[in-house]
């Protein structure tokens, strides 16, 4: 079994290279299960495992505790009462106590080798922040949907402003990411305010100060379900950039790169515009999405306010409000974005097999792997 008891080295483990994996979890402890199997298995074995119960109630402690008599590198802590998603996050990360630190939820979880290579291209390349490699988005029956992808074949570093302006537009979260703690010290750690956006905004604020290993070698796998972020919570997540403190915390981190020399200003200044054309895509793209999928007419009227108050944008706010018109003008609207995503959709099923049949097959074998 992939999960079975694993016989440490006698020698002591070597503290320079341990990696703390930080799982918050809540309510969903078969799903936990496997996230943890997944890191028993890596084949490297300097990690310990750290379960942050937000007051689930139900059989999490169980299952935790049942794992960790059989390998005393899990550790669970439950908090008292559930102090939401982000903070059990920012929970776990303030007490990581490791030169390595890595995050993942509890319905997603790793492939083989992650770790290996990871503390390898990171011990290779002492001045990296992080080391984040491909991650594959799938449904629960372990159909591939997407490859979460840099355009790198090969393990390669990028430094500032380059590495800012290649993950600006496709920044997806930590999940295969292996992080150096000393650089998270070093940023300040994660940022409340920026809500469901906070993992993302800590990698891109990263990028304006630390180079960073990129792989396009899947090491993850993201699964998309009905309980997941992605969905029950798309439209807090989309919400979470209308107050801006994503943006602002970004534009004030490339700020005090300039300052301290690490870019210059053309750097700065296309850095800065870049963003400003990500946001006003996200927002402009989001505010459909919202509008086609719940028609919430507030959130993007919302949406709209930004674009054109903010970031000038006045056509693309008329053009969201039009939408969402409580009339018979925006209903038609509404409908043509169903249509639209529902054609959109079909299209990109069809196209699908040809693209991830290979990597479905991985996942299925693993996901059989994991529930041996």
């Amino acid at each position: 079994m992939v999960w079975a008891v694993r016989e440490l080295m006698n020698t002591s483990i070597p503290t320079d290279f341990m990696i703390t994996t930080v799982i918050p979890t809540y309510r969903r402890p078969e799903l936990l299960q496997r996230a943890i199997r997944s890191v028993l298995d890596q084949n490297y074995p300097h990690f310990k495992i750290c379960v942050y119960d937000n007051a689930s109630n139900d059989r999490t402690r169980v299952v935790v505790k049942a794992l960790a008599s059989q390998d005393s590198r899990i550790h669970y802590h439950c908090n008292p009462e559930n102090v939401g998603a982000q903070d059990n996050f920012i929970l776990g990360l303030s007490q990581a106590d490791t030169p390595f630190v890595h995050l993942i939820s509890d319905d997603d979880f790793l492939l083989p080798n992650f770790f290996t290579q990871a503390v390898a291209a990171l011990q290779n390349n002492p001045d990296a922040a992080f080391f984040s490699g491909g991650m594959l988005s799938t449904d629960p029956d372990g159909e591939v949907r997407g490859l979460l992808c840099y355009g790198a074949d090969t393990e390669r570093v990028y430094s500032p402003p380059a590495l800012f302006k290649l993950l600006a537009p496709y920044t997806r979260t930590w999940t295969s990411a292996l992080f150096r703690r000393a650089s998270l010290d070093a940023l300040g750690g994660l940022k409340k305010e920026t809500g469901y956006s906070f993992s993302i905004e800590l990698i891109l604020r990263s990028a304006t100060r630390f180079p960073a290993i990129l792989s396009d070698t899947p090491y993850a796998v993201f699964t998309v379900h009905p309980g997941s972020s992605s969905v029950a919570e798309a439209s807090e997540a989309f919400e979470s950039l209308l107050n801006l403190a994503f943006y602002d915390s970004l534009i004030l981190a490339i700020d005090r790169a300039l300052k301290d020399e690490i870019i210059t200003n053309i750097d700065a200044a296309e850095m800065t515009e870049m963003l400003r054309k990500v946001m006003e895509r996200n927002l402009f793209h989001g505010a459909f999405g919202v509008l086609a999928r719940r028609g919430n007419l507030g959130i993007a009227l919302k949406a709209s306010e930004v674009l054109s108050q903010h970031f000038n944008r006045r056509y693309m706010a008329l053009a969201i409000s039009a939408a969402a018109l409580d009339n018979t003008v925006g209903a038609v609207l509404r409908l043509a974005l169903r249509n639209a995503k529902t054609a959109r959709r079909l299209w990109t099923g069809r196209k699908r097999p040809a693209l991830c049949s290979a990597y479905s097959q991985i996942v299925r074998a693993r996901l059989s792997q994991l529930s041996a």
